[in-house]
């Protein structure tokens, strides 16, 4: 018999009766799972717990009982009255989505269809190209006024560089008269000495560990150049050319020279330009030169296990000469030309085809547009619910608030203020708590992207996202696919694409043109 798991929640005890109160929600799924000859297992009920955050502790206890069982799964289904009961946002339920998927546990929301498989895949792309369009949007607007503040010759934030300090400085005034500060650099005279040391060490042929040991501004070698290669000491302030990316600081992709800013005399030098040029002069002397041939890197074979021969029935397998990538029938490869005279497939031709046919049969506007008004309906329903808990929330304060206003006028009275020393520290910690909660949901509503007006721009932009996204690592894309596509059979010109999404399944389609000089094999 299937197992089941009862999950239920109300934010607020007062909102249960303007929601399905806890017991209303156990009663009607244990109905539902009657109904479907289920067995419940387990009930998690939290009480008073928004939904905005995972951080519940029935959620949270369940949650442990699944990854606790790696060699048997505690329970095979999930049950919910509706799906905000156990996720308030689509990232969460995408992302224990996948937990559950690991342990094989369904996830079943009694009012809802089913939102797992393919559909997931398909929500989580436009969610996470969503997200990214906004934050990109943000990006830009923080990056404008950041070029602003580096044009002027302030600090964008960070550490001063070694041999520099930050120093607050008045950079013009507010229309009320406060002034407005900003951050630039001051020479530090403890450590600008030994970076001027670092430069005049290296132009005089010093090697790096002696550079190193007498001069004690860096550790290794690696920053040792990093150093020596930096403008900032000739007095320049640079921003704009390095970015943060998976916690690691890389060049910024894409970056035109124009949006690079480059501000003179932003700051005291510590170097001369002639000092500087000699030890760029040293370092590219130093440069190690690469010779012979370079190594290729492994190649990545996107559609191994998804490309078949119709001929032969055969997996198409990834090979490789000394000029050419392509794709080849397992059978011709096993059996030869004479038996076999099936054409190979030019890797790149077929791959770039494939991900093409994606982007037009899987990503179309209908579907974007479909995605993003269910994200639209969840941040509607999560704000309807935000307002109700906001509303009680605030009456509670008021209440605490009409309750301390007592406790002062008695003092003032001739109570003595002992009496009412612990009544009043009470009401002021639950006032506290109460508004800490309020400033949380007005903190989680500014977080995310905003679906105003679901616009054919906005489509447009999530579909170049989409296109950026399938142009990823090899080992993410490869990884992805079977995800969207069930198979790729090969006929002569024509390529049967199933695609695992409901509708428009099975799409035939010319891969390459009549004619096409694509060799029936490999040179």
């Amino acid at each position: 018999m299937t197992r089941i798991a009862i999950y239920a929640r109300v934010s607020t005890e007062g909102q249960a009766d303007e929601e399905v109160p806890i017991n209303g929600q156990i009663d009607e799924c244990r109905k539902f799972a009657a109904e479907k000859g289920w067995e419940v297992t387990e009930v998690f009920t939290d009480a008073g717990f928004s939904g905005r955050t995972d951080d519940r502790p029935s959620f949270r206890r369940m949650i442990d009982i699944i990854k606790s069982s790696p060699n048997h799964k505690p329970f095979d289904i999930i049950l919910c009255w509706r799906s905000n009961r156990l996720f308030r946002s689509v990232e969460h339920r995408l992302a224990y989505a996948r937990i559950f998927k690991r342990h094989s546990i369904r996830f079943v929301a009694m009012h809802e269809p089913e939102f797992e498989g393919s559909s997931a895949m398909f929500m989580e792309t436009v969610l996470a190209a969503a997200d990214e369009l906004y934050v990109s949007q943000i990006s830009e607007d923080t990056l404008r006024g950041l070029k602003q503040i580096a044009m002027a010759g302030y600090s964008t934030g960070g550490k001063a560089a070694t041999g520099y300090r930050n120093v607050r400085k008045v950079a013009g005034l507010k229309p009320n008269g406060e002034p407005v500060m900003r951050t630039g650099w001051e020479i530090d005279p403890e450590t600008a000495p030994r970076v001027k040391k670092t430069f005049e060490m290296c132009a005089a042929g010093a090697t790096g560990p002696e550079i190193i040991k007498a001069a004690g501004v860096v550790t290794s070698p690696s920053s040792l150049v990093s150093l020596l290669r930096n403008r900032a000491y000739l007095g320049e302030r640079i921003y704009n050319v390095m970015k943060q990316v998976d916690g690691k600081t890389r060049r910024r992709a894409n970056t035109k020279p124009e949006d690079i800013i480059r501000k003179e005399n932003a700051h005291e030098a510590i170097i001369s330009p002639e000092l500087f040029d000699k030890v760029q002069a040293v370092l590219e002397r130093k440069r190690p030169h690469m010779q012979g041939r370079v190594q290729n890197s492994k190649r990545i074979y996107l559609l191994t296990g998804l490309l078949w021969c119709k001929e032969h029935q055969a997996l198409y397998i990834g090979k490789t000469n000394a000029t050419l990538n392509y794709y080849v029938c397992g059978a011709k490869n096993k059996l030869g030309d004479k038996i076999s005279v099936c054409r190979t497939v030019k890797k790149e031709i077929i791959e770039e085809f494939i991900l093409s046919n994606l982007k037009t049969h899987i990503f179309t506007d209908k579907r974007i547009r479909a995605g993003l008004e269910h994200l639209a309906k969840e941040k509607v329903k999560n704000k309807q619910e935000d307002d109700r808990e906001r509303k009680e929330i605030l009456s509670k304060i008021k209440q605490v608030e009409v309750e301390l206003k007592r406790f002062y006028d008695a003092i003032a009275a001739g109570v003595s203020p002992d009496n009412l020393a612990q009544p009043i520290e009470e009401r002021t910690a639950q006032k506290n708590k109460l508004s800490l909660k309020l400033a949380e949901i007005d903190r989680q509503r500014e977080i995310g992207f905003k679906i105003t007006a679901i616009t054919d721009d906005m489509i447009s932009s999530i579909k170049n996202k989409i296109t950026e996204m399938l142009a990823a690592s090899p080992e993410e894309i490869k990884a992805l696919l079977p995800q969207f596509i069930e198979k790729i059979e090969l006929d002569g010109n024509v390529a049967n694409i199933s695609y695992v999404v409901s509708d428009e399944q099975n799409v035939a389609c010319y891969w390459r043109p009549q004619g096409d000089s694509n060799p029936r094999s490999p040179p």
